[in-house]
């Protein structure tokens, strides 16, 4: 976090353009008030931005990445910012079109509070409604997911103002202190740039002696935690996102952790592996002793009907949240009180509560699989990704049956897990982990999605010669289709609509186009995976997982099953 001294920030000597003037200062006013990393995507009328990040110091300060399509480089700056907040990352793009490819990160970033920093480059407001090339009205089009957005007036064509510099470091300091707020998220600032766009000599020269006044925002302090009743009969949730704290209250407390893989809280000696399946149980048994009174949530859970439905819906349980924003979960409604941190204050004895804990997970071992081999091979192999990653390694998981098999059957881990559960959604999977991979110094980063999921964002296979390779090992558990809607109400469908309608099987060979996306990549079976897991190649390393037995092949198995 930058520190709180006053700050002054250089303006270039005149450049000759109004518009690299100012995008010269707004990039030093984000530097300084935290940016870390910024992703652009080609274009003409964001050339400003360009330029600027030639200068000498945003050179060296500011880690610049470029990808082709704009969806890829927004969740590849999501992913940079995920992996430290404290640096978020911006994404830039040119005009029209390419601003709409930025919306599904914006949206991502605004459900799971990660802060991101959206600038679009626009034309100036002359050419607005007259039918100017690549001009559309861009500037309200993130409003509902963003938590600060404003259109920067075009600075002068030959040369910025002073005024005009002055807004800019203003606007930035705004919106970096929005983003990074109590209640993280995105902010945009749509640039409009005035012709000329190129600084004359096609570089920026020294900085001039003027210095503009950056003021910044001071963190805000940690809330004091409130005091939580608690007993034998409530149970700790952690959804996505929740952190360690919330094993830490499990912990204090002595309370069953029902933690969903991306929670980052799924360790300690009270987290019940295999709680899915005995939650169900517990809350439709009637009158079973096992049913919770109470549930302290911590995080966004989602992904669980056995949590979404019976526990989280159930008229009798006590809904409790634990979060620092306004924006708490409380997708039930039920919520009957909601605090910014929080403490157990036990009501009974520790022995009892201790007692709740076995008596959860001898439940919970009365569910699971005697051994990996009565799964379904996809489970399996998800379970090798996850034993694969242990302490200092990174394992991202894509919105697919595979996170579920999870949430049902892996164990504690000691990796970090990180998921886009704000909307659960399969978008720039890839290109998220490729960002997150750019910023992560000790062990592997691993991602781990579905078919469907891989295909859906394979233009974030594409990183250009120029551009640094992160170290990633992609798995793709290739089943040729959607076989997470088998486990929804649509398997009921007739086989011919769940088939071409819902687990639409691709037919796609996708080892082969990772390889023409300039990746290196191979199909293997499953039993081949966990040695390929150990392997310690460097740079992106796709694993493409498919059936070892032709009876499980995807073009042999029975319609609509997967």
């Amino acid at each position: 976090m930058p520190s709180n001294d006053p700050l002054r920030i250089a303006t270039p000597a005149p450049t000759g353009s109004g518009a690299v003037d100012e995008a010269v200062v707004l990039l030093r006013a984000l530097t300084a008030c935290g940016l870390g990393s910024i992703v652009l995507a080609p274009g003409s009328r964001s050339a400003p931005l360009v330029y600027a990040l030639a200068a000498p110091d945003l050179a060296t300060s500011l880690d610049a990445h470029v990808r082709i399509d704009e969806r890829a480089a927004a969740f590849t700056a999501l992913g940079l910012s995920r992996h430290d907040p404290c640096r978020p990352a911006a994404v830039a793009t040119t005009s029209g079109t390419a601003t709409a490819h930025l919306l599904a990160a914006v949206m991502e970033a605004h459900h799971s509070r990660i802060p991101l920093v959206v600038l679009t480059a626009d034309r100036p407001a002359e050419l607005r409604g007259a039918g100017a090339n690549q001009t559309t009205d861009q500037r309200d089009l993130f409003t509902r997911f963003v938590r600060f957005h404003a259109d920067v007036p075009a600075p002068t064509g030959p040369r910025a103002s002073d005024v005009e510099l002055r807004l800019a470091t203003n606007l930035a300091a705004r919106a970096m202190a929005a983003a990074t707020g109590e209640d993280p998220g995105p902010a945009h600032l749509n640039l409009c740039f005035r012709d000329p766009l190129v600084p004359q000599g096609g570089r920026v020269g020294p900085d001039d002696a003027q210095r503009i006044t950056l003021t910044r925002r001071t963190p805000p302090a940690s809330p004091a935690p409130v005091e939580i009743p608690v007993d034998a009969r409530t149970v700790v949730l952690a959804g996505d996102g929740a952190g360690p704290q919330a094993a830490e209250f499990a912990r204090a407390a002595s309370l069953p952790l029902l933690a969903e893989p991306s929670s980052g809280a799924r360790h300690g000696a009270t987290f019940i592996p295999g709680y899915p399946a005995a939650l169900h149980t517990v809350m439709t048994t009637p009158g079973h002793p096992l049913r919770p009174q109470r549930v302290v949530t911590l995080g966004h859970p989602t992904l669980s009907r056995a949590v979404m439905r019976d526990l989280l819906g159930a008229d009798d349980v006590e809904q409790i949240v634990v979060d620092p924003t306004l924006r708490w979960n409380d997708a039930a409604r039920r919520a009957t009180l909601v605090v910014p941190a929080a403490t157990p204050a036990p009501l009974d004895t520790a022995r009892d509560r201790a007692n709740a804990v076995h008596a959860w997970t001898a439940l919970a071992q009365q569910h699971a699989m005697p051994d990996h081999t009565a799964l379904t091979w996809q489970a399996r192999a998800a379970l090798d990704v996850w034993e694969a990653s242990g302490a200092g390694d990174l394992l991202v998981l894509g919105a697919s049956a595979l996170v579920r098999d999870l949430d049902q059957h892996a164990g504690p881990t000691r990796a970090r897990v990180i998921a886009n559960r704000g909307l659960a959604g399969i978008d720039g999977t890839l290109s998220m982990a490729t960002g997150l991979a750019l910023r992560h110094q000790t062990g592997r980063v691993r991602v781990l999605l579905g078919d469907l999921t891989a295909l859906h964002d394979a233009t974030g296979l594409l990183i250009g010669p120029l551009e640094q390779e992160p170290d990633l090992q992609v798995i793709v558990v290739d089943d040729g289709g959607g076989r997470i809607f088998s486990g929804l109400e649509h398997a009921q469908a007739p086989t011919d609509l769940l088939e071409r309608f819902f687990t639409t099987p691709h037919g796609a060979r996708i080892a082969e186009l990772a390889a023409a996306c300039g990746a290196r990549a191979r199909s293997i079976t499953p039993n081949e995976l966990p040695s390929a897991l150990a392997a310690t190649d460097t740079g992106r390393q796709i694993l493409v997982v498919q059936a070892s037995s032709s009876a499980d092949s995807p073009s042999s198995r029975t319609p609509g099953v997967r």
